[in-house]
C-alpha cells in the first residue's frame, strides 16, 4: 500500500458561509439527519399497516477557533483573509453588511430577522478541496465558549438546518408551500 493515496474520508474541513462568502473555519463538526415517522392506526386494528414519514430535520454542532479583534494592536499578526473585528458570530453581518443577518441569531430582540447560513464540508486531497457535504439554511440554537489555561479558545455552536446534501445524495424540497415561492 506504499505510495497509495488515501481514498477514505478523514478529518474533513468545513467553512461557514453566508451568501457564499467564507466567514469562519470550523475545527470540528458533527451532524445528523432525522426523518420522523408515524404509524397511522385504523379503527378496529391494533397493529399499524404502514410507517409514514412526517418530517425531515438536520441537527448538529460545530466548533470555531476564536481569534481576537484588533490582534495587530497587541503586536500580533492578523490571520490572512480575516477581519480586524475578530471572528465572533456577533460580527458575521455587522462588519460585512452584505453577509446577511446571521449574527442576529443570538440577539433575542432580533431573532425573527436572523437568516440561515450554509456549512460546506470538504476534504483536502493532493492540494485540491473536494466538497463532500453541505448543510443548507442552518440557524444557531446554542452557543458555548470553551477557554482554558494554555489552550486556544473555541466556541461551540449547536444548529438546526433544513437540508443536508452529501456527495451521495441531494436533498430536495418536498413541496411548494409559501416558503418556496
Amino acid at each position: 500500500m506504499a505510495g497509495m493515496r488515501p481514498f477514505f474520508l478523514t478529518g474533513a474541513n468545513a467553512k461557514i458561509k453566508v451568501n457564499n462568502r467564507t466567514l469562519a473555519y470550523v475545527s470540528s463538526l458533527s451532524y445528523s439527519v432525522q426523518v420522523k415517522h408515524a404509524t397511522p392506526t385504523v379503527l378496529g386494528m391494533y397493529e399499524p399497516s404502514s410507517i409514514e414519514p412526517t418530517g425531515y430535520i438536520v441537527t448538529g454542532s460545530f466548533s470555531v477557533v476564536r481569534y481576537i479583534a484588533d490582534a495587530t494592536k497587541s503586536g500580533g499578526k492578523q490571520p490572512d483573509g480575516t477581519t480586524s473585528a475578530g471572528n465572533g458570530i456577533g460580527y458575521w453581518g455587522k462588519t460585512r453588511p452584505t453577509d446577511g443577518r446571521a449574527h442576529e441569531a443570538l440577539n433575542p430582540s432580533k431573532l425573527k430577522n436572523a437568516t440561515g447560513f450554509d456549512i460546506e464540508i470538504y476534504q483536502k486531497i493532493c492540494g485540491a478541496n473536494i466538497s463532500v457535504a453541505r448543510i443548507r439554511n442552518a440557524r444557531i440554537t446554542r452557543a458555548d465558549l470553551n477557554m482554558g489555561t494554555k489552550r486556544m479558545a473555541t466556541q461551540t455552536f449547536n444548529f438546526t438546518a433544513i437540508y443536508a446534501d452529501e456527495d451521495s445524495f441531494l436533498a430536495d424540497s418536498s413541496g411548494t408551500g409559501q416558503q418556496f415561492s
